[in-house]
């Protein structure tokens, strides 16, 4: 094919289709309309000759070469931006992001984000502030962090959200249960109707974890006051802690417990139907955003690509 008629944009919005795995998610991602991303993954297939997606009801599907592409593209991106990095040499920004995050963001995805950014950026510092999703909200609203990340929120008065990228919860219990009516009732676990008879171990509410399930739950029918609260804690260590000791059920986002699963210490819970997908969201006080708040927020957008493609290796690897 010529090389001179293949747009590098067209490649950007097959990373984004191929990351999302859904069309409408990675039109929202890329603020565009779903025909505009549908046409330019089209021209692409048509410059390349190859098919490299699968359509179905449920989303895209790669082929063996769109993963082949997907593969390559991540290194040849990544590639790319070490290049503008080592040409462009001018950049001398200083000082502090003052960052608030949920708990999960903040142990999993700030440290990768800042490694890389202290690469380009190597006199700047951070102040992380760790708190539920609705604590981290108030700070950004109260101008108490200039940035934030958050799990699971559509919406946030006086706070403006964009989306970062995907995240799954699931239900886990122990992989052994000792106690002989908690295993009795997990083996007849069927619909999500059955978790009515389950020991629940939940986040506080405030939690972004929490949030989704309570929302998925609702949309199910589900009705909140048959369910176990008995156990409510505000830590995710506490909870996988109780979880693993097969006191209960617990809901985590795959980031936290996948050392657990890939040595099967935990299992999933599996129910037809049921799904908890979110969005990891910034959280962005109303105003324009400047200095170096602004320098960490575009990098970690540059990103997403290689951090959607971390969990999604490490879920695989997980499962």
């Amino acid at each position: 094919m010529d090389l001179n008629r293949l747009n590098s944009s067209l490649l950007q919005t097959f990373l984004a289709v191929a990351d999302a795995g859904q069309i409408s998610a990675a039109a929202r991602r890329l603020h565009l309309s779903q025909p505009a991303v549908t046409g330019q993954i089209r021209r692409l297939e048509a410059d390349l000759d190859a098919t490299l997606f699968i359509r179905s009801a449920h989303g895209v599907d790669l082929t063996a070469r769109g993963v082949h592409l997907r593969k390559r593209l991540h290194g040849v991106f990544a590639e790319l931006e070490q290049i503008l990095c080592e040409v462009d040499q001018t950049r001398e920004e200083t000082g502090i992001v003052n960052l608030g995050a949920s708990t999960t963001i903040a142990r999993h995805l700030v440290p990768h984000i800042f490694v890389r950014f202290r690469h380009y950026y190597p006199a700047a510092g951070l102040r992380l502030k760790v708190g539920n999703t609705e604590g981290v909200l108030e700070d950004v609203r109260e101008n108490r962090v200039e940035l934030g990340l958050v799990e699971g929120h559509e919406r946030g008065a006086g706070v403006r959200l964009e989306q970062f990228m995907p995240d799954e919860i699931v239900p886990v219990c122990a992989a052994r249960i000792s106690d002989l009516k908690f295993r009795r009732a997990l083996e007849g676990v069927r619909s999500v109707r059955d978790l009515q008879t389950l020991p629940l171990i939940w986040r506080e509410p405030g939690a972004g974890t929490r949030a989704v399930v309570e929302s998925v739950f609702k949309d199910c029918g589900l009705s909140m006051r048959k369910l176990d609260h008995l156990v409510e804690l505000g830590s995710t260590e506490a909870i996988k802690s109780l979880v693993l000791a097969g006191l209960g059920v617990g809901f985590f986002s795959l980031w936290d417990i996948q050392d657990e699963l890939s040595m099967g210490l935990l299992q999933q819970i599996k129910i037809p139907g049921l799904r908890f997908h979110r969005m990891f969201s910034w959280a962005i006080a109303s105003g324009e955003l400047g200095g170096l708040p602004a320098e960490f927020y575009r990098f970690a957008n540059s990103i997403r690509s290689e951090l959607s493609a971390i969990s999604s290796q490490k879920w695989k690897a997980a499962a």
